[in-house]
């Protein structure tokens, strides 16, 4: 009886987990050797790794351009100019055609640079998770790209 109500219990909170569009593992694959970024960009990997809010995904923006969303254990890339970037992360409100403030970080970086930021959420009141994405060392952020899977961008 009690694998019966863990089985349920275990279903119920994976189907109310959110996905996004993954890309495909050559592209997973390509991502996590780290190249450097192209001539005269910079990259950035934006993941996230909390099971905390699983049940929505993150919309992410990069100078208010659309870069994709995120949902638990996934990641972008995006080749960037150098300069300042302010990323922004926002969850779906529970209330209809809304949406939680978004939380911002600024991020500058230099031609060639490869930099690493992780989006996490936190609870709302009244239950609206909010989200927020900061800068992780390149290890911490390796390791958190490593550990997930691709996500499609769709921007930038």
């Amino acid at each position: 009886m009690r694998a019966l109500h863990f089985f349920v219990a275990t279903s119920f909170l994976l189907s109310a987990c959110a996905t996004v569009p993954l890309a495909g593992p050559a592209a997973d694959m390509e991502g996590k050797r780290f190249d450097p970024p192209p001539t005269g960009q910079s990259s950035l990997y934006l993941y996230r790794s909390s099971v905390l809010g699983s049940e929505v995904a993150f919309s992410l923006a990069d100078n208010q351009q659309p870069i994709g969303s995120l949902a638990n254990k996934t990641w972008i890339r995006v080749e960037v100019a150098p300069g300042r970037h302010v990323i922004t992360c926002s969850v779906p409100s529970y209330a209809p055609l809304t949406q939680t403030p978004a939380e911002a970080a600024t991020v500058d970086i230099g031609l060639g640079e490869t930099r690493f930021l992780e989006v996490d959420v936190w609870p709302g009141l009244p239950l609206n998770p909010r989200c927020a994405a900061t800068e992780v060392s390149a290890d911490k952020g390796r390791a958190g790209v490593v550990g997930g899977n691709r996500a499609i961008a769709s921007g930038l």
